[in-house]
Protein backbone atom coordinates (compact mmCIF):
# COMPACT_ATOMS: atom_id res chain seq x y z
CA UNK A 1 0.00 0.00 0.00
CA UNK A 2 1.24 3.46 -0.90
CA UNK A 3 2.58 5.27 2.17
CA UNK A 4 1.11 8.56 1.02
CA UNK A 5 -2.40 7.26 0.43
CA UNK A 6 -2.45 5.36 3.73
CA UNK A 7 -1.24 8.16 6.00
CA UNK A 8 -3.65 9.65 8.48
CA UNK A 9 -4.45 13.31 9.08
CA UNK A 10 -2.74 13.03 12.47
CA UNK A 11 0.46 11.71 10.89
CA UNK A 12 0.36 14.50 8.35
CA UNK A 13 0.11 17.29 10.93
CA UNK A 14 2.73 15.64 13.16
CA UNK A 15 5.11 16.04 10.23
CA UNK A 16 4.73 19.81 10.46
CA UNK A 17 7.54 19.68 13.02
CA UNK A 18 9.83 19.50 9.98
CA UNK A 19 11.44 22.52 8.29
CA UNK A 20 8.78 22.50 5.55
CA UNK A 21 6.03 22.40 8.15
CA UNK A 22 7.53 25.21 10.20
CA UNK A 23 7.79 27.40 7.09
CA UNK A 24 4.18 26.60 6.19
CA UNK A 25 3.14 27.54 9.72
CA UNK A 26 5.06 30.83 9.60
CA UNK A 27 3.32 31.90 6.39
CA UNK A 28 -0.07 30.68 7.63
CA UNK A 29 0.22 32.66 10.87
CA UNK A 30 1.76 35.79 9.31
CA UNK A 31 -1.55 37.71 8.99
CA UNK A 32 -2.04 37.44 12.75
CA UNK A 33 1.57 37.80 13.92
CA UNK A 34 2.11 40.96 11.85
CA UNK A 35 -1.06 42.34 13.45
CA UNK A 36 0.22 41.70 16.97
CA UNK A 37 3.67 43.12 16.24
CA UNK A 38 2.64 45.72 13.70
CA UNK A 39 4.68 48.86 13.40
CA UNK A 40 7.40 50.02 11.05
CA UNK A 41 8.22 46.41 10.08
CA UNK A 42 4.61 45.82 9.00
CA UNK A 43 4.52 48.32 6.14
CA UNK A 44 4.76 45.71 3.36
CA UNK A 45 3.61 42.66 5.30
CA UNK A 46 -0.12 43.32 5.03
CA UNK A 47 -2.00 45.81 2.86
CA UNK A 48 -3.80 48.62 4.72
CA UNK A 49 -7.51 47.89 4.25
CA UNK A 50 -9.13 50.42 6.53
CA UNK A 51 -12.03 49.14 8.61
CA UNK A 52 -11.89 45.72 6.89
CA UNK A 53 -8.33 44.95 7.98
CA UNK A 54 -9.16 42.92 11.09
CA UNK A 55 -11.60 40.57 9.39
CA UNK A 56 -9.33 40.32 6.34
CA UNK A 57 -6.43 39.19 8.51
CA UNK A 58 -8.54 36.61 10.34
CA UNK A 59 -10.03 35.32 7.08
CA UNK A 60 -6.60 34.86 5.50
CA UNK A 61 -5.35 32.93 8.53
CA UNK A 62 -8.38 30.61 8.19
CA UNK A 63 -7.79 30.27 4.44
CA UNK A 64 -4.20 29.27 5.16
CA UNK A 65 -5.29 26.55 7.58
CA UNK A 66 -7.72 25.37 4.92
CA UNK A 67 -4.91 25.13 2.38
CA UNK A 68 -2.87 22.88 4.70
CA UNK A 69 -5.94 20.63 5.03
CA UNK A 70 -6.51 20.66 1.27
CA UNK A 71 -2.87 19.65 0.70
CA UNK A 72 -3.51 16.53 2.77
CA UNK A 73 -6.29 15.51 0.39
CA UNK A 74 -4.08 16.20 -2.65
CA UNK A 75 -1.72 13.45 -1.49
CA UNK A 76 -3.14 10.71 -3.78
CA UNK A 77 -0.84 10.38 -6.75
CA UNK A 78 1.66 12.91 -5.45
CA UNK A 79 4.47 10.35 -5.32
CA UNK A 80 5.47 11.19 -8.88
CA UNK A 81 4.25 14.75 -9.34
CA UNK A 82 4.98 16.24 -5.91
CA UNK A 83 8.01 18.19 -7.14
CA UNK A 84 5.99 19.61 -10.02
CA UNK A 85 3.10 20.53 -7.71
CA UNK A 86 5.47 22.24 -5.29
CA UNK A 87 7.15 24.18 -8.09
CA UNK A 88 3.81 25.29 -9.55
CA UNK A 89 2.46 26.52 -6.21
CA UNK A 90 5.78 28.24 -5.49
CA UNK A 91 5.68 29.92 -8.91
CA UNK A 92 2.11 31.04 -8.24
CA UNK A 93 3.22 32.59 -4.93
CA UNK A 94 6.13 34.41 -6.56
CA UNK A 95 3.99 35.81 -9.39
CA UNK A 96 1.36 36.89 -6.84
CA UNK A 97 4.04 38.69 -4.85
CA UNK A 98 5.22 40.70 -7.86
CA UNK A 99 1.61 41.61 -8.65
CA UNK A 100 1.18 42.68 -5.03
CA UNK A 101 4.38 44.72 -5.15
CA UNK A 102 3.24 46.53 -8.30
CA UNK A 103 -0.14 47.28 -6.74
CA UNK A 104 1.55 48.40 -3.52
CA UNK A 105 3.64 50.92 -5.42
CA UNK A 106 0.55 52.15 -7.26
CA UNK A 107 -1.94 52.45 -4.40
CA UNK A 108 0.05 52.81 -1.18
CA UNK A 109 1.09 56.21 0.15
CA UNK A 110 3.42 56.82 3.07
CA UNK A 111 2.37 59.59 5.45
CA UNK A 112 4.89 60.74 8.05
CA UNK A 113 3.59 61.76 11.47
CA UNK A 114 6.35 63.98 12.96
CA UNK A 115 4.60 64.39 16.32
CA UNK A 116 4.75 60.61 16.87
CA UNK A 117 8.06 60.12 15.02
CA UNK A 118 6.51 57.43 12.88
CA UNK A 119 4.81 56.89 9.54
CA UNK A 120 1.73 55.09 8.32
CA UNK A 121 0.81 53.63 4.94
CA UNK A 122 -2.60 54.34 3.48
CA UNK A 123 -4.34 52.67 0.56
CA UNK A 124 -5.71 55.23 -1.88
CA UNK A 125 -8.00 54.88 -4.86
CA UNK A 126 -7.47 55.59 -8.54
CA UNK A 127 -10.22 58.23 -8.78
CA UNK A 128 -10.61 61.33 -6.62
CA UNK A 129 -13.93 62.64 -5.38
CA UNK A 130 -15.38 66.01 -6.52
CA UNK A 131 -14.50 67.31 -3.03
CA UNK A 132 -10.83 66.45 -3.57
CA UNK A 133 -10.79 67.88 -7.08
CA UNK A 134 -12.28 71.18 -5.97
CA UNK A 135 -10.30 71.65 -2.76
CA UNK A 136 -6.96 70.05 -3.68
CA UNK A 137 -6.63 70.43 -7.47
CA UNK A 138 -2.82 70.56 -7.56
CA UNK A 139 -2.10 68.41 -4.52
CA UNK A 140 -0.33 65.06 -4.65
CA UNK A 141 -1.88 62.09 -2.85
CA UNK A 142 0.60 62.48 0.00
CA UNK A 143 -0.08 66.20 0.33
CA UNK A 144 -3.84 65.62 0.56
CA UNK A 145 -3.35 63.01 3.25
CA UNK A 146 -1.08 65.34 5.21
CA UNK A 147 -3.64 68.11 4.93
CA UNK A 148 -6.65 66.01 5.92
CA UNK A 149 -4.98 63.29 8.00
CA UNK A 150 -4.40 59.60 7.19
CA UNK A 151 -7.72 58.51 8.65
CA UNK A 152 -10.33 56.26 7.08
CA UNK A 153 -13.10 58.86 6.99
CA UNK A 154 -10.75 61.31 5.26
CA UNK A 155 -9.59 58.72 2.74
CA UNK A 156 -13.23 58.04 1.81
CA UNK A 157 -13.76 61.77 1.44
CA UNK A 158 -10.84 62.13 -0.97
CA UNK A 159 -11.21 59.01 -3.18
CA UNK A 160 -14.34 57.43 -4.61
CA UNK A 161 -15.75 54.38 -2.88
CA UNK A 162 -15.56 52.23 -6.02
CA UNK A 163 -11.89 53.01 -6.65
CA UNK A 164 -11.00 52.30 -3.01
CA UNK A 165 -12.80 48.94 -3.08
CA UNK A 166 -11.08 47.92 -6.32
CA UNK A 167 -7.64 48.94 -5.06
CA UNK A 168 -8.04 47.20 -1.72
CA UNK A 169 -9.47 44.02 -3.22
CA UNK A 170 -6.64 43.86 -5.75
CA UNK A 171 -4.05 44.30 -2.99
CA UNK A 172 -5.71 41.76 -0.73
CA UNK A 173 -6.21 39.11 -3.41
CA UNK A 174 -2.61 39.34 -4.61
CA UNK A 175 -1.38 39.25 -0.99
CA UNK A 176 -3.55 36.19 -0.34
CA UNK A 177 -2.12 34.53 -3.44
CA UNK A 178 1.39 35.10 -2.12
CA UNK A 179 0.74 33.73 1.36
CA UNK A 180 -1.49 30.83 0.31
CA UNK A 181 0.85 29.84 -2.52
CA UNK A 182 3.76 29.50 -0.11
CA UNK A 183 1.60 27.69 2.45
CA UNK A 184 0.51 25.21 -0.23
CA UNK A 185 4.08 24.67 -1.47
CA UNK A 186 5.50 24.00 1.99
CA UNK A 187 2.49 21.88 3.00
CA UNK A 188 3.03 19.71 -0.06
CA UNK A 189 6.68 19.50 0.94
CA UNK A 190 5.60 18.00 4.26
CA UNK A 191 3.80 15.07 2.61
CA UNK A 192 6.86 12.98 1.58
CA UNK A 193 8.24 13.39 5.10
CA UNK A 194 5.08 11.94 6.63
CA UNK A 195 6.13 8.40 5.85
CA UNK A 196 8.97 8.79 8.38
CA UNK A 197 6.42 9.67 11.07
CA UNK A 198 4.33 6.60 10.21
CA UNK A 199 7.41 4.36 10.27
CA UNK A 200 8.90 5.62 13.53
CA UNK A 201 5.81 6.07 15.62
CA UNK A 202 2.30 7.39 15.97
Amino acid sequence: MNDLSSMTLRQYYLSFKSISGILAGLFASSPLTTWVFRGSTDVCLFPPLGDAETIARAALALFAVGVTYAAFHWRDGLTRVSKRAIMLTMLFAIVSFFVYLALFLRFERRVDIPSEKTAVFVTVGSERTPFADSNFPAYSDEDMLRARGPYEEQVRLLWTYKSLVIARLALYISYCGTVLGFVAAFSLGVIPETRHVSQHGR
